[in-house]
């Protein structure tokens, strides 16, 4: 009986996780409807509290499930020390944030081991998700243009932020979604119709970090994996109406676009995303600023802001100054004793390597930690490369098998 109501709470568990997964795709719809994005837009406490206490809710039982007890007491130390950084300053800088968003989300890292049979499940569902996302993205530069007309004529630029609440979200997420796509083993006509939604809302973000990144990995999979090797050969010589067809439906996007699409109001100056380095110069004078900051303070959480706007367009600086040097290397020390890397051979798991990998790359020129959907696939797959070696015990299910792959 007790085996039994396990198995039932683990599915039931699974099922909530699928859910909350497609509500985080779609967790920001209604800038759709009012784009405040580009007003410098606050998503406001509400939404905060709703997207960190289903996170938390969902962590709790990750970390009991795998009985992960050093990861749980770890994060609820994080979460009290953000909380008092927030009662302190009356409100969330960016450090208090990010140290929130590890103590809430980091367990998610254990969803691998304790799903290793599902993993399949949740890449389609981010896959279709992110087809979903496509699908707003073509509504919202299309039928819905009219209502981002000034911040595109502000910005110099017509870029996409459907219902991932930036351009770069955007960008990141279907990037994901791409990179999962060849290994979900959809049906012909799903695989080619996901897979134009997705490079069309890739495309329209005007995400260059996520072109960058996604090129990368490409590359960097094809020259360490014989089976990418094998599915990119397979695709091109046995796969090829296929190809036509997802050509056929990507055109068929566009021309959607172009037909529902209207002459703007304001006449908008759009710079070429693809060669304007102006973006890439503040960054850059962004990181030279930050290095000219450093000093003792730096050993703690910048918790007064005082470098925050110097650090959001780069992973390793945000974690840097929102843990300090003593945070980040208590997390590493924690990290090393308590997380084993996982020889496994299942191949669900490459992809979610590939995942991995492609956010450490775009994470030179952005950060998935503070940007909700991502942040959560991060910690899903760092889970691909690591698992949790329990202290407590043996681990039920199968995080007891992922404990006994990595010895």
């Amino acid at each position: 009986m007790s085996r039994f109501l396990t198995f039932r709470l683990r599915n039931a568990t699974l099922a909530l996780l699928v859910l909350w997964l497609v509500v985080s795709a779609f967790y920001y719809a209604q800038q759709l409807f009012s784009p405040n994005f580009y007003l410098g837009y606050d998503e406001g406490t509400l939404h905060k509290v709703l997207k960190y206490f289903a996170c938390l809710t969902l962590s709790i039982y990750f970390c009991l499930a795998a009985r992960a007890y050093g990861l749980m007491i770890f994060c609820a130390l994080m979460l009290l020390l953000a909380s008092y950084f927030a009662m302190d300053r009356g409100g969330l800088e960016i450090a208090t944030l990010s140290i929130m968003v590890a103590g809430t989300m980091a367990p998610f890292i254990l969803i691998p081991s304790l799903w290793e049979d599902r993993l399949l499940l949740i890449g389609r569902v981010i896959v279709v998700c992110g087809a979903g996302v496509g699908i707003f993205s073509v509504i919202e530069i299309t039928v819905l243009s009219s209502l981002f007309e000034s911040a595109w004529a502000a910005n110099g630029s017509i870029r996409s932020i459907s219902t991932l609440f930036n351009p770069n979200n955007l960008g990141l997420y279907v990037g994901v979604a791409l990179l999962l796509l060849p290994y979900m083993r959809l049906k012909p006509l799903w695989t080619a119709l996901c897979g134009a939604l997705l490079m069309f809302s890739l495309a329209a973000s005007g995400s260059r970090t996520a072109w960058v990144a996604l090129l990368i990995v490409l590359i960097y999979a094809l020259s360490v994996s014989a089976d990418a090797r094998a599915r990119l050969s397979g695709l091109l010589h046995r796969h090829l109406p296929q190809l036509l067809l997802t050509g056929i439906l990507l055109a068929g996007v566009y021309a959607v676009y172009l037909a529902l699409s209207t002459p703007p109001e304001v006449e908008i100056q759009v710079a070429h995303r693809g060669t304007d380095l102006y973006t890439a110069s503040i960054r850059w004078d962004n990181f030279v600023t930050f290095l000219g900051l450093i000093d003792g303070s730096l050993l703690f959480p910048d918790v007064l802001g005082e470098r925050a706007d110097y650090i959001q367009d780069n992973f390793y600086l945000v974690t840097l100054n929102s843990f300090g040097v003593i945070g980040l290397l208590s997390f590493l020390v924690f990290f090393a004793t308590h997380f084993s890397p996982w020889r496994n051979s299942n191949p669900d798991l490459f992809p979610w390597k590939l995942v991995f990998v492609f956010y450490m790359v775009s994470g030179l020129s952005g950060s998935q930690l503070n940007s909700f959907p991502n942040n959560q696939l991060f910690f899903i797959s760092m889970g691909a490369l690591w698992v949790y070696r329990p202290v407590f015990g043996a681990v039920s299910c199968g995080a007891s098998s992922a404990a006994a792959s990595s010895s």
